[in-house]
């Protein structure tokens, strides 16, 4: 490995616990490059990190905290929580200057797209179809189509006169007929 052209830190790493993730940004030219690093990640770090594992030398480094929006509740919480608020944590992006540019390879063509298709497909159909039936609160709201039909039948055989209306027995324990 070449010698680097910066003060090296002194700081040993030798299994990093980290996770670096490269961000693919299109607006950005070729020679820059965004990475999402934790919190305690610092300039340095990054430098070292990246001159140490990749070979791969930087020219400078613009870092910053991106805030969470506020969010009511208390993090952990299932219902929501009223007059509680609390901030999700925040992100930290830095954007480096390369020496050398690098060119983000073209992505695949759509092949992978089908990829598990129907298996997708299939368990959302099996999903919707279990919240159809186990809906709780709003079950009441689900419209059954073949009671639907035969209500609609029924009503029109009632307004033809093709049918005489029989009111229901045995679900009350009264008979509402008169004279009896």
């Amino acid at each position: 490995m070449a010698l680097a052209s910066f003060k090296v830190g002194a700081k040993e790493l030798f299994i990093p616990d980290v996770s670096i993730a490269l961000l693919r940004t299109p607006g950005l030219p070729a020679n820059n490059a965004k990475f999402h690093v934790p919190l305690w990640f610092s300039k340095l770090d990054l430098r070292d990190y990246l001159f140490h594992v990749y070979g791969v030398e930087i020219l400078s480094v613009r870092s910053y905290v991106k805030q969470s929006r506020v969010q009511s509740g208390r993090p952990g919480l299932t219902r929501p929580a009223f007059k509680r608020w609390h901030r999700p944590r925040s992100t930290k992006f830095m954007t480096v200057e390369l020496a050398r540019p690098f060119v983000w390879p073209e992505e695949p063509d759509d092949g992978y797209l089908e990829w598990g298709l129907k298996e997708n497909n299939d368990v959302e159909k099996e999903n919707t179809k279990w919240q159809e039936l186990e809906m709780g609160q709003n079950r009441d709201q689900l419209v059954n189509e073949e009671r639907r039909e035969r209500m609609r039948e029924q009503a029109k055989a009632l307004l033809e006169g093709k049918a005489k209306w029989k009111a229901p027995e045995g679900r009350t324990g009264k008979d509402f007929r008169r004279g009896q």
